[in-house]
């Protein structure tokens, strides 16, 4: 089973309305997004999706998804700037093993990746962490239980 963790891509400082939550990705997230996608195309990654409705999450997944067959796919409102026990308490609710992609913020999902992992992280726009669990299911998910299966950010320059 793999939890893969994504953060957004770099978005700009303000939004057209002034709230946070409407901030768009700029140039360089867009980049950033692009050269994902050929990532995850390369992994062949396919998983059902879960994904901040912020703004600059929607766009993240809109970028990367032009790539990839991802399955079901989940816009929540609860993701938007949650803490990591939100985020484990919702992984706890789902069902099965099957792998899950995480679209989110930090510092909730660097959080979470710490927590599940025993190990210090730290994701930055467009952060990538694969965790995997050998023999757990999601609700039995805790501290320390995770490995780190793969890592990537992707180095743009403008």
């Amino acid at each position: 089973m793999k939890l893969h963790l994504l953060r957004h891509g770099k978005t700009h400082q303000h939004s057209d309305t002034g709230r946070d939550y409407d901030r768009k990705l700029n140039e360089k997230g867009i980049l950033q997004c692009e050269v994902l996608a050929e990532y995850f195309d390369q992994k062949q990654l396919s998983c059902e999706t879960w994904c901040s409705s912020a703004k600059r999450t929607r766009q993240t997944f809109s970028h990367i998804s032009k790539k990839l067959q991802l399955e079901k796919v989940v816009m929540r409102d609860d993701l938007y700037l949650c803490s990591r026990e939100t985020l484990i308490e919702a992984l706890w609710e789902r069902s099965g093993d099957d792998d899950l992609l995480i679209i989110g913020h930090n510092f909730g999902i660097s959080d979470l990746a710490t927590y599940l992992t025993d190990e210090r992280i730290e994701l930055r726009t467009a952060g990538y962490i694969c965790i995997e669990f050998t023999d757990f299911r999601w609700e039995e998910l805790s501290r320390g239980l995770g490995v780190i299966a793969d890592q990537y950010r992707p180095k743009v320059h403008l």
